[in-house]
């Protein structure tokens, strides 16, 4: 089936999806927050990649940069799929027409979570512009992109995800969703790149590795720090996501990092592309049951219901991302090809 058929059915399915806001409006935003946090990693963690190659150099990264640019091109997609999340707010969020004292009920209000996205969007937005059209250094341009995107992704992310729980707080969240972020991007473009050049597996594997490592890290840390506090308002996020099946859903997350790292462990894996590209599968499926880890018990217990609008939104993004991401590719390969 060709990209542009593809995204024609997630248009219709995100139509779909959107309109069961109508029959289940909490549960309907929440399975769309998480999976537009799912998929817009694709945009915002292939930007990011984008910059650290240009950063770094070498030669590993020149034949991933097609794929990233193309993915990174997909910004405007993630800004409008977080559109519902920000107009469905009341919904969503228990702080919302709430008033607090101090910093968090200045910090925790229906403007300043509004602004901070639009800012994270708009500065994105601006570096990708600067990259794609050559806009002064690359070098200078992905330095300060870099230093923008790192502590304006990890508040959005903390505006997203975790004010779901006001009264929980991480200082660890920002980095942990980033990896998520990341990892998503990165094992999207790997899996492109290997569909067309399945010789290109040398420094591939060595990130894959990086990726798993960095999860187990920050994962173990964020949960470490929380569980030595044993803070009962902070411990309740966790209880909330170990109990009531969610518990089984972050297990299973868990073992595909395991797997992954164990798996490329393996000289003749890493040299695979089919053993990658299905490592790339599995890792986006994980990073998916993550995601809904992450916002769907804030429900309660693990529901049919709910889990079946996070595959309808998910699915409906996941096309309609992948697939723009495809013509985009197609698009750039055809404007540099010689006349």
């Amino acid at each position: 089936m060709t990209a542009r058929r593809l995204l024609v059915i997630g248009l219709l399915l995100a139509i779909a999806a959107l309109a069961l806001v109508a029959v289940a409006p909490a549960d309907a935003l929440r399975a769309w927050l998480a999976a537009a946090f799912l998929w817009s990693g694709v945009p915002i963690g292939s930007l990011g990649l984008l910059m650290i190659i240009r950063l770094v150099g070498g030669r590993w990264g020149h034949a991933i940069q097609p794929w990233l640019e193309a993915g990174a091109l997909t910004l405007p997609i993630a800004a409008l799929a977080i559109v519902p999340v920000l107009a469905g707010m009341a919904l969503l969020y228990p702080w919302f027409g709430r008033r607090a004292d101090g910093f968090k009920g200045a910090w925790l209000a229906p403007l300043p979570f509004v602004l901070r996205t639009v800012l994270l969007f708009a500065g994105l937005g601006l570096a990708l512009w600067a990259l794609t059209t050559r806009r002064g250094s690359a070098v200078a341009v992905s330095s300060a992109g870099l230093l923008f995107l790192a502590p304006m992704l990890s508040l959005v992310l903390v505006d997203w995800i975790v004010s779901l729980d006001p009264e929980f707080h991480s200082s660890g969240f920002g980095l942990y969703g980033m990896a998520i972020q990341f990892t998503v991007a990165w094992m999207v473009a790997m899996s492109g790149l290997l569909r067309r050049q399945p010789e290109q597996t040398g420094a591939l594997a060595a990130l894959v590795i990086t990726f798993a490592l960095l999860w187990m890290y920050l994962a173990f840390t964020s949960y470490f720090i929380v569980w030595s506090g044993d803070l009962a308002s902070v411990v309740g996020w966790y209880k909330a996501r170990g109990t009531g099946g969610w518990g089984i859903v972050y297990l299973l997350c868990s073992l595909v990092e395991l797997a992954t790292f164990l798996v490329l462990l393996a000289p003749q894996a890493r040299g695979s592309a089919f053993v990658l590209r299905a490592i790339a599968a599995a890792m986006v499926v994980g990073k998916a049951l993550e995601a809904a880890w992450l916002v769907l018990p804030q429900a309660g217990p693990v529901r049919l219901g709910p889990v079946l609008l996070y595959a309808l939104a998910g699915c409906a993004l996941g096309l309609i991302v992948l697939a723009s991401q495809a013509l985009l590719l197609e698009w750039r390969v055809a404007r540099r090809a010689p006349r």
